[in-house]
């Protein structure tokens, strides 16, 4: 199932990608004075690195993948799919979180701050090796945070990210600290 996922969300990236950069592409167009070819300042883009949480009194490990598309002024569109993994008291845990909502970018100098309020929710599962003891569920929730992407070059950039997630499930909520740093890549800039 976590595969499907993954796969799901790999095989949208592309479509999204292209979408964003004939919007901004045609956009550059039309504002650029006659004469001018000045280049896009705000094309989608796509995050990927390591990534950790505290779920419960476990210590995850893991990935997170993004991607924005500009919506208007320093508004994005985000996506976000992580994966977290781990033991804990002798149980193996996972945790794929799929979120997506806005995110605003506060500059777009050489380190550009953003916060972002997503939404969406957490597939978890726990299994005991040498048992036949699984559980899995899905909880229903959201996340809050922002980070700083530093400019590398035109297209590269380095990100650190922290969020809260907070997902609620079986009666209550539980809130989860997540961390993230990796390498940004920006299209149409």
């Amino acid at each position: 199932m976590r595969r499907a996922w993954v796969v799901f969300a790999l095989t949208l990236l592309p479509t999204l990608v292209v979408a964003a950069e004939a919007r901004s592409g045609a956009k550059t167009r039309r504002a650029a004075p006659s004469g001018q070819n000045k280049p896009s300042t705000g094309g989608p883009d796509v995050f990927g690195g390591y990534s950790y949480t505290h779920a419960g009194e476990a210590n995850l490990n893991g990935w997170q993948v993004s991607a924005t598309i500009p919506f208007r002024g320093g508004v994005r569109w985000e996506a976000d799919l992580s994966g977290h993994y781990g033991s804990f008291a002798g149980a193996n845990l996972g945790q794929l979180t799929f979120l997506a909502g806005a995110r605003y970018v506060l500059s777009r100098s050489r380190l550009s701050p953003f916060g972002h309020v997503l939404l969406g929710g957490a597939r978890r599962t726990a299994s005991v090796p040498g048992t036949s003891l699984n559980s899995s569920d899905t909880d229903w929730g959201g996340a809050l945070g922002g980070g700083v992407d530093a400019r590398i070059d035109r297209r590269w950039a380095v990100r650190a990210q922290a969020d809260l997630l907070m997902l609620h499930g079986l009666g209550q909520w539980d809130t989860d600290p997540r961390l993230s740093l990796g390498a940004v890549y920006r299209f149409g800039r």
